[in-house]
């Protein structure tokens, strides 16, 4: 009785001990194709969310008050199709304006926005970080930006 149990249970180890190699390779072979295909592109991480940002760009040379800079916010929902729902901070009126649609392209990691009036009607900026938070700088114009990223449509009264 004795030896039937110790061969059972030498039958259940190595079944124990092919099935543990048997994961270990169907795992890393999943964790080799992903890093194959390399990390996500910005452009599909984006899409899909909103985002809530604030920038910083030079001030027009007819404004004489503050600094050199001027800062708009802004909310934009980015869709996969790279059409965009965006409305920006009009502090006049002290209020969003209403959402208005535009675009919006990703190249490398270039982020650029088409946005409605009162803010420039366009900006650009290597964005060097994203995930909940994304932050980036442009040079032609000088723009700065910092914001974050939430899922979906965030912003009221639109589709």
């Amino acid at each position: 009785m004795t030896r039937c149990k110790s061969a059972r249970d030498r039958t259940r180890r190595a079944w124990g001990f092919w099935a543990v190699v048997l994961a270990v390779a169907l795992g890393s072979a999943g964790t080799s194709t992903k890093a194959a295909s390399g990390p996500p592109k910005l452009a599909d991480l984006l899409a899909g969310t909103t985002l809530n940002a604030v920038t910083w760009v030079p001030r027009s040379a007819t404004t004489s008050v503050g600094g050199t800079l001027s800062r708009f916010m802004l909310q934009a929902y980015l869709r996969q199709d790279g059409s965009a729902s965006i409305r920006v901070w009009d502090a006049a009126r002290n209020a969003f304006t209403k959402p208005v649609e535009r675009i919006w392209t990703v190249s490398n990691s270039r982020l650029c926005l088409e946005l409605p009036n009162p803010a420039p009607a366009r900006i650009c900026a290597e964005v060097h970080s994203w995930g909940p938070r994304i932050a980036g700088v442009g040079t032609a114009p000088f723009v700065m930006l910092d914001g974050d990223l939430r899922p979906g449509n965030a912003i009221p009264g639109t589709r």
